[in-house]
């Protein structure tokens, strides 16, 4: 009798281990929707998934400070993946031309907003970060699937993580594959 409730319970803890560890593979294939992929300029590396290969296109602009937030931008480098609809992904690293004034950072992050002036303002993995999610409406007010936008700053650069995606939660999963690489 004894050896038999063992083996039940062996059993049981078995099945129960093989049902959690199915659980576990089927969240991770949710949220990781395609590998990341390592990109950005020297110093300036990071990681998120794109659901196309990324095309690169490099932007000089003239320096100009911003009076509202004491800063320009020198270049732009964006990275973009996807089309006309979702799901689109797009990565763009601002050098800027000096550090923002501690007291202009939260109000400069949500400049990069969509809304720009929405959003909530948090860490990302320590750094002063903003992040929104909004209904992806075209100028003629159709709107299909959600946008979410990350805006992350290091120092004298902006990262702005762009994503057009059929739901927020597939929107606030690809955001979330975002990583500082440097």
């Amino acid at each position: 009798m004894i050896v038999l409730a063992r083996s039940r319970t062996a059993v049981l803890a078995l099945a129960a281990g093989v049902l959690l560890a199915g659980c576990t593979s089927q969240v991770s294939v949710a949220v990781s929707m395609h590998t990341p992929t390592r990109l950005g300029p020297p110093g300036s590396q990071f990681k998120a998934s794109f659901p196309h290969r990324p095309t690169k296109q490099t932007f000089q602009d003239s320096g100009v400070k911003q009076a509202q937030y004491g800063v320009g931008t020198q270049t732009t480098t964006t990275y973009s993946s996807g089309g006309d609809g979702p799901p689109e992904v797009d990565v763009s690293v601002e050098f800027l031309t000096n550090s923002v004034p501690p007291r202009r950072i939260n109000p400069f992050l949500r400049s990069n907003l969509p809304t720009s002036h929405g959003g909530r303002i948090i860490k990302w993995f320590g750094l002063p970060a903003a992040e929104e999610f909004v209904p992806g409406c075209d100028p003629s007010g159709q709107c299909v699937g959600i946008i979410g936008s990350l805006v992350v700053l290091d120092g004298t650069t902006i990262y702005d993580i762009f994503t057009h995606q059929n739901n927020q939660t597939a929107a606030r999963d690809e955001i979330r594959t975002f990583r500082l690489a440097g």
